[in-house]
């Protein structure tokens, strides 16, 4: 009888551990749980792209075009699997065919296989873009113009601003760009806001070794002194980079189109204290802890 018994029991503690298991478990996988998991939910998170720069024609090592188009897909597919609230390309959707014509096809190319995400989609204009016309170009994206700003659904206390860098020439603001960027950093610094921005080129050379914005010091300036920016989002430089310039955290994103076999790619997760980067492929992990930022914190709407 206690035979019976011992082996009812070991029965039932098998029983209990296959249901409880995961299903990568049950296949024999070990579980990858990223550290963020574990955490409380961030304010708010969005996935990030740099350079697909896309193009139906013949490849120049390292840069292999035909095969963004896949990596592309597969990096879609990846960020459907996340809550996501948004997504930013940082530019160069394509890197620009024999003449305006072709080079449009290649950006209807790239456009479908970003029409399957499932969060909304901001674009920022590359200088390789600009190849299929910039009536063309901004009529695709759906954009009045290449710079604006929004603010994520459902967060208060966070803006996004999009910066055009080619309005005035190769990587130069324009005067009525940079008037507009002092000015809506100004009305974010009295509401209380803290901002990041994306901009196809960065800034600092620590951030980008070998290709940055022709005339960054008076972006950079009037960054530093908003007292409101936190982060600088950039791609063009396809090795990527990071520094920390006066308190804000400058970071250049891989390019997908030289990732090779992998990939590249990233979640960013917003908290109070701090902005984790998860990458994908050739981008690094990276934490920053918000510093300087000594006001009121809002409060968010529940995310459902």
């Amino acid at each position: 009888m206690s035979c019976t018994r011992l082996c009812l029991s070991v029965l039932a503690v098998a029983i209990t551990i296959c249901l409880t298991m995961t299903p990568a478990a049950q296949a024999g996988q070990p579980d990858k749980v990223h550290e963020s998991d574990r955490k409380p939910s961030p304010r708010f998170s969005f996935g990030i792209v740099a350079d697909v720069q896309y193009a139906d024609k013949p490849d120049r090592p390292p840069r292999l075009y035909r095969a963004s188009l896949e990596r592309l897909r597969d990096c879609v597919t990846e960020l459907n699997r996340h809550r996501l609230d948004f997504t930013v390309q940082l530019g160069d959707l394509i890197d620009g065919n024999d003449g305006p014509e072709k080079s449009r096809q290649d950006l209807e190319r790239v456009l479908g296989e970003f029409a399957r995400l499932d969060a909304r989609l901001y674009h920022v204009v590359g200088n390789h873009c600009l190849n299929a016309g910039r009536e063309a170009l901004l009529d695709k994206l759906t954009l009045t113009r290449p710079y604006y700003d929004f603010v994520p659904e459902r967060v208060s206390g966070w803006r996004m601003i999009v910066l055009d860098g080619n309005d005035a020439g190769y990587g130069v603001l324009g005067e009525e760009q940079t008037a507009w960027l002092k000015e809506t950093l100004d009305k974010a610094r009295r509401r209380n806001e803290r901002v990041i921005l994306f901009n196809h080129f960065a800034l600092i050379k620590k951030a980008a070794s070998r290709h940055r914005m022709k005339n960054p010091e008076p972006i950079r300036s009037i960054i530093r002194q908003s007292g409101c920016v936190v982060a600088y989002f950039a791609g063009h430089d396809h090795a990527g980079g990071h520094a920390e310039d006066g308190g804000i955290q400058h970071v250049t994103f891989q390019g997908m189109v030289e990732s090779a076999r992998k990939n590249a790619y990233a979640i960013v997760d917003v908290f109070d204290d701090r902005i984790e980067v998860r990458g994908f492929g050739t981008v690094p992990c990276r934490t920053f802890h918000l510093k300087n930022l000594n006001r009121r914190v809002r409060q968010d709407a529940p995310r459902s």
